[in-house]
Formats: C-alpha cells, structure tokens, sequence
C-alpha cells in the first residue's frame, strides 16, 4: 500500500507531526505510522490519542525536553566498556524527562491508559543524582567528583602557581636575552621566548623556533623538574577520572533494564503527544471506525495539507445501498480535491490519526487503492490511458468488500464511448465485490448510468462561472457540467474557435441532454440565490442582536443618568429645606404652628419620588400581558418577570428590560394556544435548573458537568438554557461551544445579553 500512501500524500502528514517530535528516534516512529488491522489496537491508539489532546488543551504541552539514543551506552556498559562524559550527559537528559513528566502528573490528570503509560516511568535517583555530582552540563568532571579527584586538582594548582612565580621571576633575569616579554607555552610546558642569537645563554631543552626563526623557544632548567611534577599529578588526576567513570559506567548496567524501558516509553509517550499537537492545530477530531458500519461519513470534512483557513469543508457521505460516490463537475481541480480528501482522511482514520472534521465515522478498510493523476511510464511505454489501466486492473484484482477505491477520471485518455463503457463495467465489478468506491468523470453516459443505478450516489463540485474558478465545494444528488468551453474561453482561447466549439457541442447533444444543461443551470443558480439570502438572513439576525445591545446599553444609560439627577435635585431640595429651616425659626414668633407644618410638608412634597401609573401601581403583572413603554413608546409582550419584579418585553422581536413604573398596562394577552415549553412553569415543575455554573471548576470536570447539565435539560424538555463559565482565558467557553457544535439536538448558541452574562455566559436554544 505504500504507493497509494505516496499519491495521497500521507508522507507530508508525517512530515507535519514530526515537527512536534522530540528526537529522531519518535520521528522514525513516526515515519513506521501504518494501517491498524486490529479494531481493539486501533481503539486502544485513538484513546491515547485522545486523552493527549485532552490533556495538551488542560495542562499545555508535555515538558519534554531534545533527547538521543542511548541504546548503544547500555550495551557498552553491559560488555563492561567504560561510558564517556557525553554519554552519561544523554542519560541524564532522559532522566530529566523522567523527572519533570512526574511532576507534570502531579495535575490531578484523569486516569486513562495514556497516563498509566506514564506512570510506568521509574527515576533511579541514585544514579540521577550520582551523574549530577560528578558532570557538569558542559561534559566535564567536577572537582568534587571526589575527595581524591578534589585534593588532585589543588594539588595542580598549587604546582601550576608556583611554575609561574617561577617563569616570571626567570623573565626578569633574562630580559635582556628575550625577543619578547610575554610567557608562552609549547607540548604544555612553560617557556621563555630567546632570541635565537642568545640561545646558549638560557639553559633548558629547546621546544621549536618561531616561523620567522629569529625565536628560540626554551623551557628553562628550573621548570622542567615542575613540569615533571606536575605531568605526573595530571597523570593521577586522569587515573582517578577513569576511575569515577567507571564507578557511574557500573551503575548504569545496574539499571540498564529501567534506562530501556525508560527510553522506550518516552519514544512512545513522544509521538502520541506529537500527533496531539497536530490534531490540536488543526482542530482535529478522532474518528469512529467501526467494522459493522455500512458506509463512510465525513461531516465538514477539510484537507489537512491545505490553508485551513482557505478551505472549504464538505460533508463526504455514502451509505449502504449505495457504496459508490461518483463526482462530476469542471476542469479545476474540485473533483481530485475531494477524492484525495476522502482517501487521506480515511487513511489517517485507520492509522489511528485524529482527522480535520466535525465528526466521522468510517469502517476499518483493509486496504485503501488510489488511481490519481495523469502518469505515463516512458520506461514501458505506456500512455495515460494504459497507466491508468494498469492501476485498474491491480485494483479489480485485489479489492475486497473491505476496501476503499479512489479513481479520478475513470477510464479517461481513450476513446469515449469505449471509456465510458469500461468505467460502467469496472463500477459494476466493484460494486459486486461490495468495495467502496468515490470515483470522478466527465463521461456524459456515465452520468445518466448514475442516476438510474440504486447503487450509485451524485455528486458535482461547485463552478462560479462569474470568476472561472471552482469553489470546491461539493454538492450531493447534483450532476456538474465540465464547463470546458467556458474555461477554454477564459483562457484566452480564440473566439472563432470557442463558437464553433459551442455550435459543435449543440449539434451533438440529444434534445433530453439539452434540456439537462439547462436545468443543471437553473438549479445552480438557484442555490445560488439561496445562499445570498441565508447569508442576507444571517446578516439581518446579527444586526438585530446588535441594535437589541445599543438599546439594553440605551435603557441602561438613561436609567443611570436619571437616577443621577434625581440624586442631584434631591440634594438641591435639601440645601432648599436647610435654609427655609433658618428662615421659618426665624418667622415662628409670626407665624401659627400649623402653618410652619404645612410649609415644612409642601417642601417634603417637591422631593422626587419615582413615577407610577396612577390607575395601575398595583396591578399585578403576568408573562403575556401587553404593556407600553414609556421610554420609546411602544408596546410590548411580557416574556419574563424575575424574582426583583424586573420585566423582561419583548417588542418585535427585540428584548427590553424594564421595571414596572416605567410601563404601562395595556391589556392582557388573547389566550390562542397554551405555551406548555415556558421556563418559569418548567422551573416549578422540576429539581433541574435551566442555568450552570462551572466557573472555577477543572477544564475535564466542567465538560463532564456541562453534557449532563444538556442531557438533563433536554429530558426535562428545555427550549432555552445558561451556561455561565466566564471569561477568563476563554478555555471554558471555548470546551463549551465546542461541546455544543457536537450535539445534534442544540438548534443554537449565543453570548448572553446585558443583563444574561455578556461574553462570561452561552445561551442555549434546543430543536
């Protein structure tokens, strides 16, 4: 199967989740990715996989760290060699790994067999922190490495300190026979640099000439018995080196054992959290593949080696009776995009791989057979068309009812009528052998064959003639034109040519086959004009909720700048009631009591009091009464009335808040129909709340509490529910929708109003 791995492109898949992989080892692994044949295996791989992404969306990114094999250290440990300063620097970056995955198990991660996986790590701390004393991260050894390597190396010290007291004092005699004052050193000896006119004047042994010649170097008599000395010390010092070596070289065979699993269980633990990542990019979901299933389905499917945000999704969809996708359409391209679609994404389904979809589900195919692209083979001489064939017949050979067939243009490069007549035929073996086969063309008779076979399933890729360009979107139960002139014309091809070209086409085509094009336009058009008005549709809903905001924002405003005021007026009457106070004390001895009362009550009287309506302060409000508010004058439903008394209108469509003074009772509402879904009646009527809460609880948690949460919410026959998860990073709310995007019985969501929860809370609407 690995030339079909080829034209599919499966290799650039690898390539993509070898850029998360932590050493060469996992990519190899990687590049070894295979079909399952197991369903259990399969199974056992996707649940890896899928608490890795689980756990990469919770905790972030596994702390790995770069690693390299250490598989030929431990045999070189074992057969009793001795283990260089890198090679212990290998092992204790595998140590590390095996240190910082413990910690990051400490997150309280939910138990799966990924994490039991991991669990299996073991830290030999002894001999962690042996590698650790004795090699710094540079590959050298430590002065306390031990107390003998320790004394050694002050012992050189002191030698190689006194040497140069020694040198020195030995320039000062010199000077006068030295080319130059600098100190240097040859062989690793210390000597004086003699003119060479003078070389019989400094006793020593002579170590080489400068390259002009003119320089003498001499190592002088009083040095050399240091120099002796101090060979001899360094030569101790590399004997106690080995020595530790050796010692640590012991402890690795000690735990050869744990180090191999250690390093296999890394590798393996690698590459899942690597294809975590990628299905994390890609916002990735992991298939169901399922023997029993009698079909292949694809929701929102998208090409993974494609611009995601360039690409159009298409739902891939066949099932049982009919086991065959034949496509049609243009010359651009649409066609061979969607097989290789189906193909690449049912090949990552059996390896195990999440894949870029909204949900699928697919059967475990035992093989996958391609036929793409226009190949000739010059060594065989061989043509298009035989090439093609050669595929075929390889593919008609082998096929079971386990398998999937991709071909693009069926049976094209030869004759037509032939062409056609093959492409019938091999469908037909295919079909009988039961296989699943998603095949393109542009053969006309082909097409009709199509629609009057059970077996067979439509389908066109999309064409804006406007632009010449596909769309790539694919469309079921339609046939596609090949639009070959049009794109010829666009092209630049001459127009007498494309005339008659058209004329030709017209001469050749029956009155039924006329009247097809025709309808296949119209058709097109038309779902054309569809789409405009669904997006106009969603236009107007998204300008609805925008100006419902500006007035919640609006009612809110104005309340505030009221109650402002009247604070403003009150204080002023105050200041008013103070000095009126001073006056009337001052007017007692000339006025009666009961007048000064009645002047202090006509001032208590200007202070503001909140507006009620004289006929209806009292009236007790109900969900249905219709009611106008003062503030825009309009009239308006009672939709809800919460435990304040706060009134929830609705006016057209648009949402109003609104307290019972500044409204006024019209009428109630003409009784037409019971409305047996209302929230406030559900609320009494079951324990189960129509909001949640889960701000503050575990990413893990929250989405366990949020399915049931629906679940119950729909049992107890909800129309609307609230999620309240916050803002934060937007991880809940994020988890949340993508919850909800899975659930086939939430007609839709949205980010709650004013006074819902704004972008801290989801509204939830059911079908």
């Amino acid at each position: 199967m690995k030339k079909y791995y080829e034209t599919l492109e499966f290799s650039m898949i690898q390539k993509a989740i070898k850029n998360y992989c932590f050493s060469e080892m996992a990519k190899h692994q990687v590049d070894a990715l295979k079909p399952y044949h197991d369903l259990d295996d399969l199974k056992l791989y996707q649940d890896d996989v899928f608490h890795a992404m689980t756990i990469i969306y919770a905790y972030g990114r596994i702390p790995l760290a770069p690693y390299e094999d250490i598989e030929e250290i431990i045999q070189k440990a074992q057969k009793g060699g001795v283990c260089y300063p890198q090679d212990f620097l290998k092992i204790i970056q595998i140590l590390k790994n095996v240190l910082e995955i413990q910690n990051y198990l400490e997150n309280d991660i939910e138990k799966s067999h990924l994490v039991e996986t991991m669990e299996l790590f073991y830290l030999p701390k002894d001999l962690y922190n042996e590698i650790q004393k004795c090699i710094d991260p540079s590959g050298n050894i430590y002065d306390h490495a031990s107390p003998e390597l320790y004394r050694l190396r002050r012992q050189i010290n002191a030698i190689e300190v006194n040497m140069r007291k020694k040198i020195e004092a030995l320039k000062l005699q010199n000077k006068d026979y030295l080319s130059h004052d600098v100190i240097s050193t040859r062989n690793d000896h210390f000597v004086l640099p003699v003119n060479v006119s003078y070389k019989n004047q400094v006793k020593g042994i002579q170590h080489g000439h400068s390259s002009s010649g003119r320089t003498t170097y001499v190592e002088p008599e009083a040095i050399v018995a240091y120099n002796n000395q101090l060979a001899q010390v360094k030569q101790d010092e590399q004997i106690e080196i080995h020595r530790i070596l050796l010692e640590l070289t012991k402890k690795v065979k000690s735990y050869d054992r744990v180090l191999k699993e250690n390093l296999e269980i890394m590798i393996d633990v690698d590459v899942i959290f690597a294809i975590g990542e990628y299905g994390k990019k890609l916002d990735m979901v992991l298939p169901i593949v399922d023997e029993d299933f009698q079909g292949i389905e694809m929701l929102k499917a998208r090409h993974p080696l494609i611009d995601q945000n360039k690409i159009i999704a298409n739902d891939i969809v066949l099932k049982k009776p009919q086991d065959i996708l034949l496509i049609s359409g243009s010359n651009t391209g649409g066609k061979t995009v969607a097989l290789k679609t189906a193909g690449l994404l049912s090949l990552m389904a059996i390896c195990g791989l999440p894949i870029p979809v909204k949900e699928a589900k697919v059967p475990l195919f035992d093989e996958i057979f391609v036929d793409v692209g226009d190949e000739q083979s010059i060594e065989q001489s061989l043509s298009t068309f035989s090439s093609h064939m050669k595929r075929l017949v390889a593919i008609t050979q082998e096929a079971s009812k386990k398998s999937l067939v991709i071909i693009d243009e069926i049976c094209s490069g030869t004759d037509p009528h032939e062409g056609e007549s093959l492409a019938q035929a091999i469908l037909t073996y295919l079909h009988e052998k039961g296989a699943y086969v998603l095949a393109s063309t542009h053969y006309s008779a082909l097409k009709e064959y199509a629609k009057e076979s059970d077996y067979i399933k439509i389908a066109s890729v999309e064409f804006d003639q406007e632009k010449m360009k596909p769309t790539y979107r694919l469309i079921d139960g339609s046939v596609g034109n090949s639009y070959a002139i049009e794109i010829s014309k666009h092209l630049g091809l001459n127009q007498q040519i494309i005339d008659h070209a058209a004329f030709l086409k017209s001469e050749s085509m029956t009155t039924s086959q006329k009247l097809l094009e025709k309808l296949q336009t119209e058709m097109e058009a038309l779902r054309q004009q569809k789409e405009e008005l669904d997006k106009l549709q969603i236009e107007v809903q998204n300008k609805e909720k925008h100006y419902q905001q500006l007035l919640d924002n609006y009612q809110s405003r104005k309340e505030r700048m009221i109650e402002k005021a009247q604070d403003e007026a009150n204080d002023l009457l105050k200041q008013a009631q103070d000095k009126a106070d001073v006056i009337l004390k001052e007017l007692q001895g000339q006025m009666k009591p009961h007048q000064v009362i009645q002047a202090k009550k006509q001032l208590d009287d200007l202070k503001y009091q909140k507006k009620t309506q004289e006929n209806h302060e009292d009236h007790d409000y109900k969900i249905g009464d219709i009611v106008k508010v003062l503030a825009v004058n309009r009239q308006g439903e009672i939709i809800d009335i919460n435990k304040k008394g706060l009134l929830t209108i609705s006016m057209g469509g648009l949402k109003l808040n609104a307290k019972k003074p500044e409204v006024q009772f019209m009428h109630e509402k003409v009784p037409e129909k019971k409305e047996t879904s209302n929230i406030r009646s559900l609320r009494k009527a079951t324990k189960q709340s129509f909001e949640l809460n889960i701000i503050g609880m575990r990413y893990e948690e929250a989405m366990i509490a949020v399915d049931k949460f629906i679940d119950n919410a729909l049992v107890s026959n909800y129309s609307m529910v609230r999620i309240i998860h916050g803002m934060g990073t937007g991880a809940l709310r994020k988890g949340v929708r993508k919850l909800l995007d899975k659930n086939k019985y939430v007609k839709s969501y949205q980010d709650g109003g004013p006074n819902e929860g704004g972008l801290g809370a989801t509204l939830v609407y059911f079908e």
